[in-house]
């Protein structure tokens, strides 16, 4: 049984190969997309537990994903945020258009697991109960939030 159905929008093959990889390995679903169209027609097909999305993919016209997903779902998917843009500027578009978690590029694959199993406890566990690397860590990610 699968810990969960995470839909990876990426647009960068390499990553897309190693983390799709390390969080299929770490038991989730995944299904890969690269561009924001295929990304919004997975999730209307199968529901999904959880987005890891680049914050800028290929889209017929130029909006982002997140956007695009808060005005057709309208209601919130855990979105964790995985990119390249490193500016504050970017870290604050994204929290404002509902990221749930931003990571800039590169970031441990690992990490990135540990960070998915927690956004998707904060949205499913019923207890507080931290995970691992919540209890030796804080909250934020040396290049996240």
């Amino acid at each position: 049984m699968a810990n969960g159905r995470i839909l990876l929008a990426h647009a960068n093959a390499d990553c897309q190969k190693i983390y799709g990889s390390v969080l299929a390995y770490d038991g989730y679903e995944v299904d890969v997309v690269s561009d924001v169209e295929s990304a919004l027609a997975r999730i209307a097909a199968a529901p999904v537990d959880l987005v890891v999305t680049d914050l800028y993919l290929p889209s017929s016209n130029d909006e982002c994903l997140l956007r695009r997903m808060r005005t057709a779902l309208g209601s919130h998917l855990p979105v964790v945020v995985l990119t390249g843009w490193t500016t504050e500027t970017h870290r604050r578009l994204a929290i404002d258009e509902g990221a749930d978690r931003y990571l800039a590029l590169p970031i441990r694959p690992r990490e990135l697991v540990a960070i998915v199993g927690e956004t998707l406890g904060k949205v499913t566990r019923a207890t507080s109960a931290a995970t691992p690397f919540a209890k030796d860590h804080d909250r934020s990610v040396a290049n996240g939030i």
